[in-house]
């Protein structure tokens, strides 16, 4: 019994999501420090890398590779995918972070939960509820108050490309997000082949484009802690309650994201917040339970 409750927990999204949630919250205020001393090529290069060699520590502490001898090669195909767009994610994202504020770059990115119900129906046949459209739309509205400050005379783009690059971050995660409820392998060991794919793509941005450069000691702590709540503990997270439940669902979820972000920011940058990201925040927050509600219609009786 206590086990079957522990299982319950260990698999309930409603547990998972925010754990992963604050994790995730610091990512823009952190990457943006270290984008100051380390090319995104570099960055990434490091939190993979990092990445990479935990999970090699966490396979071989489980028992090794018997298991990916089993692995078809669809199953290679569809963990390839994963790594092709999960690096897409972060490249274009830390691309937009050179460019453009933390703030302005987060909250385009934050559009993610929208391209995830979108691709949702043609990639997985999840139908979205009615609750599910009201938690889209408070995310929406949320989020387009955060961006123009109640006032749509005050939306202005710093960088047209580093809004595109952020706007295709969100668009790279909505496939990955997708992609990863086709993959029925171990979570640990598939998280592990996608750090590696990614890894295998930073190299070659890498070599191509920068250059290797040994990071200071408080960058290299900045790049581990990005690898362990990106890719590590990120990975594992949001695979296991991906797993579990529909994407629509975890969709939702991912709307109070842009809350966390705006706190790690404001602590870590000093960026102000005002009153009106509070009421942004406020309906991002509410938009989760909203999506919980159901719809339902009474059928008409002949007679």
């Amino acid at each position: 019994m206590h086990a079957q409750h522990q299982k319950a927990w260990s698999t309930n999204p409603y547990v998972l999501m925010p754990i992963l949630l604050l994790m995730w919250g610091s990512v823009a205020a952190v990457s943006k420090l270290l984008l100051g001393r380390l090319d995104s090529y570099q960055l990434l290069f490091y939190m993979y890398g990092i990445g990479a060699a935990v999970f090699a520590l966490i396979v071989l502490s489980r028992g090794g590779w018997s298991a990916v001898r089993r692995w078809t090669f669809k199953a290679w195909l569809i963990l390839a995918a994963c790594g092709l767009f999960t690096f897409l994610y972060d490249f274009l994202y830390f691309k937009a972070l050179e460019r453009i504020p933390a703030v302005e770059a987060s909250m385009l990115n934050y559009l993610f939960p929208i391209f995830i119900v979108v691709l949702a129906l043609p990639m997985n046949k999840e139908r979205p509820t009615g609750g599910t459209a009201v938690a889209v739309l408070m995310g929406l509205a949320g989020t387009w108050l955060l961006m123009t400050e109640g006032n749509m005379a005050r939306l202005r783009f710093t960088d047209l490309a580093g809004d595109l690059y952020a706007i295709g971050a969100a668009v790279s995660w909505g496939v990955f997000t997708n992609l990863l409820k086709w993959n029925k392998q171990d979570a640990v060991l598939s998280a592990f082949a996608i750090t590696c794919f990614s890894l295998l793509l930073a190299i070659c941005a890498l070599a191509m484009n920068s250059g290797f450069a040994w990071p200071a000691r408080a960058d290299f702590y900045g790049a581990f802690w990005l690898a362990m709540s990106n890719v590590v503990l990120g990975f594992f997270l949001y695979l296991r309650a991906l797993s579990h439940s529909p994407a629509t669902l975890i969709a939702g979820f991912t709307f109070f994201t842009p809350v966390v972000t705006l706190a790690f920011i404001f602590i870590l940058l000093g960026e102000p917040l005002t009153p009106t990201d509070g009421m942004a925040a406020l309906l991002i927050l509410l938009s989760m339970p909203a999506g919980r509600i159901r719809f339902f219609s009474r059928r008409r009786s002949d007679g």
